[in-house]
């Protein structure tokens, strides 16, 4: 019976359904709802918003923004100056993980916003799961949700710096509190060693139907729960674990790992896109990596050409004139006082009735030191080729450019930690170039003959070396991933001395 009507609840107050009318009429609406809420702000009347009338007169009165456009922002409230970034008070700061530039960043979150957008757009995402598979049933059985931590309570303003997941588990609606396990406070935890330990104890005896969060911390999770209860699937611990909402990463390098692990033909994988800075998108169909852009969740959203990026072509647009096929950097702008911010992805619209889209990379994740224009599911699809066809499985990789010396060519390293490692890794590398040249191009004219350049390499590293490299940078848990493509040898040379050492 609650099940019922928690799915007539989801589907007349969160409607699943985005057609390209409403969408922009939508956009409208954040668009003009922002502007009146941030008028007042100091950042509001530095910047003119109240004699910002239409969507050009945005552009002009705002550039696009990046994290340092707002540092003397975030300055001032640490402080404890209000009305600065937001017209409500900031309770606390999210805390991003910085993966491409290597530092974290502080974001303002506001009680409205929360609600508006994070708590919104996970009901329009549920909603939407509701909708396309009937036996969906969240309400019966607990909910484990690898959260990040909650870190510390600035003295001179009160406000708390934590990860958005923790964030959201202490702003869960009062009717949906007792659905999760482990307790706030445990999953909430700083240190992420004390709180894996403490997890496994509460998980082992516990009625879990689903998990929520980031794989790669998910199977750290589940890796040490194993040896605490030497199970070979998951339904042989939890009979009714059926769900799988996933995010932060791209989950192809994955999916058979746990649907092998999973240990039921009906289990379900559902992809969501929420970050810091808001909740922009949720899978679209059962069997589709579309996500369906979720434009009423108090985001107002712009796109740049990828290939006009902070080039003198940069131009942003509207949603309203996005193509498909064509990579975009996106911009948001939101309640929290982000304006045109470079949220740092790269996406492709696939369909614009309703507007559908793929992440396809990140602004600073992309390798070019040989004119390959490298981006991420270039890398990615290449590596679910290679892994279907060898039986292989990964856990976490990097991948960098070697560059060319005098008496050497140049070429792309790929530093893997394997879950299940290939047969035979020369093979394995053959067929990964292989495939990394079906998927671009420039990649392939490069490789011609091996004129430009040597063929990929592949370097195995041992389990556990990107766990403590993350450890090493103060990155375990949370949102914090390992840095996929990096166009320079930075991360992959420090990944390599953890190894060998």
């Amino acid at each position: 019976m609650k099940n019922t009507l928690f799915r007539w609840y989801l589907r007349n107050f969160y409607p699943p359904d985005f057609s390209s009318q409403r969408s922009l009429q939508e956009q409208k609406k954040n668009f003009n709802s922002i502007i009146t809420s941030l008028t007042s702000t100091a950042l509001g009347k530095d910047h003119r918003l109240q004699a910002v009338k239409s969507y050009e007169d945005f552009q002009g009165a705002v550039p696009v923004t990046q994290y340092d456009f707002y540092e003397k922002y975030i300055e001032r409230i640490k402080a404890g100056e209000e009305r600065v970034m937001t017209a409500g008070k900031v309770l606390w700061f999210g805390k991003t993980a910085g993966t491409t530039s290597g530092k974290s960043k502080l974001i303002p979150v506001t009680l409205p916003f929360i609600h508006r957008c994070h708590v919104r757009g996970t009901f329009f995402g549920l909603s939407r799961l509701h909708g396309y598979d009937k036996t969906v049933d969240i309400l019966s059985h607990k909910n484990f949700v690898m959260t990040g931590g909650v870190y510390e309570t600035l003295p001179s303003s009160g406000i708390r710096i934590a990860d958005i997941s923790a964030i959201m588990m202490y702003n869960v609606p009062l009717p949906f509190r007792n659905m999760y396990a482990p307790d706030r406070k445990l999953v909430t935890h700083p240190s992420w060693d004390y709180k894996i330990n403490q997890i496994v104890e509460h998980l082992a005896d516990t009625d879990v139907g689903s998990l929520i969060g980031i794989p790669t911390w998910h199977l750290a999770v589940l890796s040490s729960l194993r040896e605490h209860k030497h199970f070979n699937k998951l339904n042989e611990l939890w009979k009714n674990l059926r769900l799988f909402i996933h995010g932060g990463v791209n989950f192809e390098p994955y999916r058979q790992h746990f649907k092998e692990l999973s240990g039921r033909d009906d289990f379900i994988f559902y992809e969501v896109y929420n970050a810091t800075e808001g909740f922009f998108g949720a899978q679209a169909e059962p069997d589709s990596s579309d996500l369906l852009l979720l434009t009423d969740t108090g985001v107002y959203y712009e796109f740049i050409p990828f290939r006009d990026y902070r080039t003198e072509r940069e131009k942003a647009i509207s949603l309203s004139d996005v193509q498909t096929g064509i990579p975009y950097v996106l911009l948001i702008s939101t309640l929290i006082g982000l304006l045109r911010y470079v949220i740092g992805d790269v996406i492709t619209f696939s369909a614009t009735e309703p507007y559908r889209f793929r992440i396809v990379g990140r602004t600073q994740e992309y390798i070019n030191a040989f004119g390959e224009d490298l981006l991420l599911h270039n890398v990615e699809r290449a590596l679910s080729s290679a892994n279907e066809k060898s039986g292989s499985r990964i856990r976490e990789f990097t991948v960098a450019p070697f560059y060319i010396h005098l008496n050497e060519k140049g070429k792309i390293q790929f530093v893997i930690e394997f879950d299940k490692s290939p047969p035979d890794l020369d093979s394995y590398s053959h067929e990964l170039d292989l495939q990394l040249q079906k998927e671009n191009s420039n990649y392939a004219q490069k490789r011609n003959k091996d004129i430009a350049l040597s063929p990929l390499e592949v370097i195995v590293v041992k389990p556990g070396t990107f766990y403590h490299w993350l450890k090493s940078k103060g990155k375990l848990g949370g949102q914090n991933k390992v840095p996929r493509l990096v166009n320079g040898r930075g991360v992959i040379e420090e990944v390599l001395a953890i190894t060998t050492n």
